[in-house]
């Protein structure tokens, strides 16, 4: 049966089928998670999701950010969910359940856990979506911090949230996407990826796909996603969302026009649509970020 929930806290809080246990800090969530077979749609993740398979599958299928993957997932793989998109997971278990370790963190961990960094710039970012694969340092530090959910093993607010500062170093350096320049068509860098960032620049406000975007740029699909990512640090989809974002945060901090008006602009569908990006990716919604440009 085909399920749908809005976030992955929704699923864990609600689902009767799946047995979850959780410790909760000031930034983040850590759950421990014991499920079957499924096929599962996230409609809108509110937070940066990291889930790591401590069984194994039979079969597997994720579908998120305009790409799909089948491979059936190992001992040990980690998924990387982004907030603000679509994700369908589906799996066949091998034995008797699946059990997960599941984490989910507001990016204001970031300038909690690390004040040295640049708050607006990571504030900005995202997480970079990944489909299962091997990624042994994400996957022991979330097994470290997962210790929490047990109360014979756990070792106090001081272990997880040092833990957890270690975690976010990792991703902040590795998996996470921040405002770039796009690159120089030289140096090795494919042309093709410099046209279609120069398509997304001047149609982001548009109603473009992935297709445009390939069409412009000379790209298969598939080409356009791995290369892409390869030299921006981030999908077609997640730039597109950050040049809108970047523009949104522009107008918002300087000019009076109605937040409404900002989201058509700004190549956001209506109001609701940008202030769910606006709580994804800053925690808080465009009026409260106006709000606080005008009174720094």
């Amino acid at each position: 049966m085909h399920k749908r929930f809005k976030s992955l806290q929704e699923y864990h809080d609600f689902d009767p089928e799946i047995a979850f246990r959780k410790y909760e800090g000031d930034y983040f969530r850590v759950g421990l998670l014991s499920e079957m077979s499924s096929d599962v749609t996230f409609t809108a993740t509110n937070r940066n999701g990291l889930v790591v398979d401590l069984s194994g599958t039979l079969q597997h299928l994720t579908r998120m950010d305009g790409t799909l993957d089948e491979a059936p997932t190992e001992r040990g793989d980690v998924c990387l969910l982004p907030p603000g998109i679509e994700v369908q997971l589906a799996w066949t278990v091998k034995d008797e359940g699946q059990q997960n370790i599941t984490l989910e963190f507001d990016s204001a961990a970031f300038s909690a856990y690390h004040p040295e960094f640049d708050k607006d710039k990571y504030a900005l970012g995202h997480l970079v979506p990944s489909h299962y694969t091997q990624r042994p340092v994400l996957a022991n530090l979330a097994t470290m911090l997962s210790r929490e959910v047990d109360p014979n093993e756990r070792r106090g607010r001081l272990f997880a949230e040092s833990t957890m500062r270690l975690l976010t170093l990792e991703i902040a350096f590795s998996h996470w996407s921040v405002a770039m320049p796009p690159p120089e068509a030289e140096g090795g860098v494919d042309p093709r990826v410099k046209r279609a960032i120069d398509f997304i620049e001047t149609t982001f406000s548009d109603d473009i796909s992935l297709t445009d975007i390939g069409q412009a740029s000379g790209l298969s699909l598939t080409q356009l996603t791995t290369r892409f990512q390869k030299h921006t640090g981030a999908t077609p989809y997640s730039y597109v969302i950050d040049r809108r974002l970047r523009h949104a945060v522009k107008l918002l901090s300087t000019t009076n026009m109605p937040i409404a008006q900002v989201a058509i602009d700004t190549g956001f569908s209506d109001q609701p649509h940008l202030t769910r990006a606006f709580r994804a990716r800053l925690q808080k919604t465009p009026k409260q970020f106006r709000q606080h440009s005008w009174v720094d």
